[in-house]
């Protein structure tokens, strides 16, 4: 994936642990450690496909009604601060 991997430390709810280690056992991942990689691999590329969608979203939304888009928009900010991303 990139650079190497890096040694860490984590806690797990015993019944994820549980899936990894069945997953293991039947030969579907080398280790907990590579289905922790891989399961982290896969949440990072849904919410890159996903900021993709929003994005393309937003870019179809102010093209098909520009003046809502902004009132939509400051609506957001007013809700969150003005901090784009954070809730208030």
């Amino acid at each position: 994936m990139s650079e190497a991997k890096k040694r860490v430390t984590l806690t797990l709810d015993p019944d994820l642990l549980a899936v990894a280690e069945a997953a293991v056992d039947a030969g579907d991942a080398r280790s907990v450690s590579a289905w922790v990689n891989a399961a982290l691999a896969e949440k990072k590329r849904r919410q890159e496909r996903a900021q993709l969608l929003i994005e393309q979203d937003l870019v179809q939304a102010r093209e098909s009604d520009p003046q809502e888009y902004e009132r939509a928009m400051q609506w957001a900010q007013d809700i969150t601060d003005g901090k784009e991303g954070q809730a208030a």
